[in-house]
């Protein structure tokens, strides 16, 4: 297999003095790439290659990192988002030996069963690697090495092949046909040799007994008569085989384009994984194309989000049942807004699953309504048919009538008198109609931040909130696209390094995202940065 050129470093997060991006591009596996310091949270870097080309296996050698991730892009693409899976993230370092520092140089080949089919099926020309390492907080982690192979050429498959012997020392080989070779089956020598003679004189006698007279005996004729018409209906059910085709594992998933929330490895791993090989796309983060959240619980950041947007929301044994069944199952039984959307989704599932029963049975269209006759009554009476059940729900039935007409008596009652009416809050609460939502407003419109530290108590997860509900964006990764640092733990050296690759960048504090909600107006930024 031919491998593939790298062209050159397009970016790097970070990396050491010594052990830079750039050792990457030569074949020297001595070189490496690391981190600039150790206790990094993600390190990434991103390749240009000579082409687009189609990648077949890859290659990686480890330096000190747990999990890599490999993605895939073409370099005319404007966002990060644009970036495909190719390879899910793999773990190369176990928690002890991440602790204990044993097996840092692990190799691992990742051949074509192991990547994803439908982004290894298509040309790239960037390739985008994600370390983590989030068990060891005191050494410096990165790649040894990554090598990409491309699919082998056609031409080479012959070369293959050992040619064919035609001399063994002082004897000959026979040749043989290759119809006589394809047509050899355990035994059959043996049957030429014994039961040849046997199979000609057999062939003849039956033969003969055909040609007796001129015409065959009636017995013949009978079966030929009830064979006929046996053979014809065969035929028939071949065409409904065919409109019942299965979809494939592969596609069970087509079209949905999935986003997790709330979840860690190795769990969120899995998920991902069996999402994936269903034929689903993910998405590090919500996008207009994204179709699906697959969030842990309600409240997270992501769920708000999506939630405001319109999207989708379900849980996690979507994944698992489609996965286990290897069928595709509607998402509305898993819908994480309320136990009545799911329950009315299921009763339309059910009611078609129903008509589509009775239209292929039409024998037992008078048995079904009796059923469903008796599980309403079931449901309405307590699971019983007695006679006297019905009685007694029409007696409840004129009970709850009368409290709702005496409910509004005390309501008519209150607006004559003052002190003449009920003193209940559902009174009051009745009478209350539904108010629209106000819209949050934009401050940090076109503004994007990276939480960049530890945060005292819960403050990370207020500032998400924040962001996210006056129309601003948080990144997970520290890219270009960052304008806006946000910390607490004052100023760090690798901020002067943040600077040198991108110098629009401003580092402030979180009480500015504070004061924008409580004051409830854009403020400016610049009494609130860090300084060093």
């Amino acid at each position: 297999m031919p491998e593939i050129k790298l062209k050159r470093v397009v970016s790097c997060s970070s990396e050491d003095n010594t052990h830079k991006a750039d050792n990457l591009l030569s074949s020297d596996t001595y070189r490496k790439w690391k981190a600039a310091r150790p206790g990094e949270k993600h390190v990434s870097v991103i390749l240009q290659l000579e082409k687009e080309e189609q990648i077949h296996s890859i290659d990686i050698g480890n330096e000190g990192s747990a999990f890599i991730e490999v993605l895939v892009g073409h370099s005319t693409s404007v966002k990060d988002q644009d970036f495909e899976v190719l390879l899910v993230t793999s773990s190369f370092m176990s928690p002890t030996e991440s602790r204990n520092g044993t097996n840092t140089s692990r190799v691992r080949f990742f051949g074509p069963s192991q990547l994803v089919k439908a982004t290894a099926q298509e040309k790239w020309d960037r390739v985008k690697m994600v370390c983590s390492q989030p068990y060891s907080k005191s050494t410096a982690y990165g790649v040894s090495f990554i090598k990409l192979q491309s699919p082998p050429d056609a031409d080479d498959a012959p070369v293959s092949t050992p040619p064919k012997l035609t001399k063994l020392g002082q004897f000959r080989v026979k040749d043989e046909s290759p119809s006589s070779g394809s047509n050899i089956q355990p035994g059959s020598l043996f049957f030429s040799r014994d039961g040849g003679t046997a199979k000609t004189s057999t062939g003849l006698k039956g033969n003969a007994l055909h040609r007796i007279d001129g015409h065959s005996s009636p017995a013949q004729k009978t079966s030929d008569k009830r064979e006929s018409p046996k053979s014809k209906p065969e035929l028939k059910p071949k065409p409904k085989a065919k409109s019942a085709e299965p979809v494939p594992f592969n596609r069970i998933m087509e079209g949905v384009v999935f986003v997790l929330s709330g979840f860690q490895n190795p769990l969120r791993g899995e998920l991902r994984d069996k999402a994936l090989a269903l034929g689903a796309r993910y998405r590090a983060d919500w996008t207009p194309d994204s179709t699906h959240l697959i969030c842990a619980f309600a409240n997270t950041p992501k769920y708000s989000q999506v939630k405001a947007a319109g999207g989708v929301i379900v849980r996690k044994e979507w994944v698992m049942d489609c996965h286990k069944t290897k069928q595709k199952i509607s998402f509305k039984r898993y819908l994480m807004n309320g136990a009545e959307s799911s329950s009315e989704s299921e009763a339309e599932e059910d009611e078609s699953e129903e008509e589509t029963q009775k239209a292929k049975t039409p024998e037992k269209r008078q048995l079904t309504p009796k059923k469903q006759a008796i599980k309403e009554e079931e449901e309405e009476y307590g699971g019983s048919t007695d006679a006297e059940d019905p009685g007694k729900d029409y007696r409840n039935r004129m009970e709850s009538r009368r409290k709702k007409a005496a409910k509004k008596s005390t309501v008519q009652v209150k607006d004559e008198d003052l002190y003449g009416g009920s003193t209940d809050e559902n009174t009051d609460a009745e009478e209350e109609e539904d108010k629209p939502i106000p819209e949050l407003p934009d401050f940090l419109t076109g503004k994007r931040f990276y939480l960049y530290g530890k945060f005292p108590d819960n403050q990370k997860r207020q500032l998400q909130r924040y962001i996210i509900a006056f129309n601003g964006a948080v990144e997970d990764y520290m890219s270009e696209k960052v304008q806006f640092v946000v910390t607490s733990e004052g100023w760090d050296e690798s901020f002067e390094d943040a600077l040198m690759e991108n110098g629009n960048l401003s580092f402030v504090k979180p009480t500015w995202i504070f004061a924008i909600n409580d004051r409830q107006k854009m403020l400016p930024y610049q009494p609130y940065t860090v300084v060093p």
